[in-house]
């Protein structure tokens, strides 16, 4: 049989329809028709297997007499356990026939010419794992996850080759070779069509910062594109702060310079008018909790500037408020209504008794340094707890304002039962050192100088620790600060 009638007869196998060819000599992956599709699994000769038992081979065909229905489904979930590189059925003398060959194992995947990456890193992002089977698509899966790690460093010319060694016995090392590159930084952030705040503000209020002669000491001025991201999330939360409801960002653009090396990136800008509070009222549906005994805790008031970060804390504090009298599913809805001609907007928060639902667990992914209990304290409620969405969200707040993260995302998952629910709590660790120099001269002490290094998440605890030394013509000295933020589980 040629090579095009065998992959027809693969597809066709994998698709599950049954295919019947004369068969006069070995061929692959062919669906058999005739006696020896009546056989029994027990009778089929497997070859070609070095690491996989031939019963386990069989036991794909399942019991009984081997149908080609059988086959057909045998085959693909041959394919689908990623074991095997090729598998071919065949009718020889009455028999059927697999013949399979199987993938290589890799005995150690190994990174070089990585010197801004740990091998740690690396191996963390990679899905090829040694003792696993080695899979070319996956492979080629591992590169582009590997590129898009120095890509989010600012390393944008990264070459990734990978390389098998063979050790024999079906065995091979995985080696990534990988060409670094140059780092690309940014040279310059621009904003088009912002008139209530100035460029020097704006870059004040996100992470990105432009490349100068600190920059060896920051990881902060490399184009990333999920930094630029959660920038541009900074900034809508900056100007709803100030009474920008209608604010948007109409484009973000990263554009290299012509010597390809450093990123320019320009924000275009809507700001919109700025707004103030009309009227604030408070709609309660819960008949035992009145609405004016909730005002007081509002932390908006009318004729105030808009800020919806204080319409947040608000509805945190109308839900405390009405879980304190007995009723912990309560939900705390903003109701916003703008009048465009006076530039005010309405605002009514409507309570309501939501859905019992309890929180069964709370899974923490992706740290690799923060420890689970410093992740778990910044929530006010626990496995157990009635699950209410507005402690969630300040939470995630929490989460965010430590600096530990360079994401965070909570989301659902569903429980064991229709009222449990699973917290899924997935961050990623980012550099939370500090180094500083700074020198000056005083009339009394003549030219001083400082020097100090900082960790905000001392061993992934949560701890500050700053270790600073100073000197000068008159005096020397030392000083070592440690901050602990919790005490006997409370926040200081």
């Amino acid at each position: 049989m040629t090579a095009p009638v065998r992959v027809l007869v693969k597809l066709a196998a994998v698709l599950g329809i049954a295919t019947t060819v004369a068969i006069g000599a070995p061929v692959g992956a062919i669906l058999v028709a005739g006696p020896a599709a009546a056989q029994s699994a027990s009778n089929i000769v497997v070859e070609g297997n070095r690491r996989v038992d031939a019963a386990t081979i069989r036991s794909y065909f399942g019991t009984g007499p081997v149908s080609p229905q059988k086959i057909n489904e045998a085959l693909a979930a041959l394919y689908a356990t990623g074991l095997f590189s090729d598998v071919n059925i065949s009718q020889q003398g009455g028999r059927i026939v697999v013949r399979v060959s199987e993938n290589e194992v890799i005995n150690k995947v190994a990174f070089e010419g990585n010197k801004k990456l740990k091998d740690e890193v690396l191996a963390g992002e990679v899905q090829s794992k040694p003792r696993g089977t080695l899979n070319k698509a996956t492979v080629q899966a591992d590169v582009q996850r590997i590129i898009e790690v120095y890509r989010r460093s600012g390393r944008t010319d990264v070459r990734v080759n990978p390389v098998t060694i063979d050790r024999g016995n079906g065995r091979v090392d995985l080696v990534f070779e990988i060409n670094e590159g140059e780092k690309v930084g940014v040279k310059d952030i621009k904003f088009v069509g912002n008139k209530a705040f100035s460029d020097f503000k704006l870059k004040d209020v996100i992470t990105t910062t432009t490349s100068n002669w600190l920059s060896f000491l920051k990881s902060t001025d490399v184009y990333d594109p999920d930094r630029v991201n959660a920038d541009q999330e900074l900034l809508r939360r900056f100007y709803l702060k100030n009474g920008y409801a209608d604010f948007r960002i109409v484009s973000a653009t990263a554009e290299l310079t012509p010597d390809g090396k450093d990123y320019v990136i320009t924000l275009v800008l809507d700001e919109g008018p700025q707004y103030s509070f009309g009227t604030v009222d408070v709609v309660s549906n819960i008949r035992d909790v009145p609405a004016d005994s909730l005002r007081a805790v509002l932390r908006v008031a009318p004729g105030q500037v808009y800020n919806a970060e204080m319409v947040e804390k608000s509805v945190e504090n109308v839900t405390i408020e009405v879980s304190k009298r007995g009723y912990a599913f309560a939900q705390v809805r903003p109701r916003g209504d703008r009048d465009f001609a006076a530039r005010k907007i309405n605002v009514v928060f409507v309570v309501e008794e939501g859905p019992r639902v309890y929180i069964e667990r709370i899974e923490i992914r992706g740290n690799t340094r923060t420890r689970d209990w410093v992740v778990r304290r910044e929530f006010d409620l626990g496995e157990g707890d009635a699950y209410n969405r507005v402690m969630v969200d300040r939470a995630e707040r929490r989460l965010r304002n430590l600096g530990y993260f360079k994401s965070v995302k909570i989301t659902n998952e569903p429980g064991s039962a229709p009222d449990r629910i699973i917290l899924v709590v997935d961050v990623e660790d980012q550099p939370t050192g500090e180094f500083s120099v700074s020198g000056g001269y005083s009339t009394s002490d003549g030219f001083i100088g400082e020097v100090s290094l900082g960790e905000k998440n001392f061993l992934g605890r949560g701890q500050y620790v700053r270790v600073s030394g100073s000197f000068g013509q008159n005096a020397q000295g030392a000083e070592f600060s440690f901050t602990e933020p919790y005490f006997l589980g409370y926040r200081l």
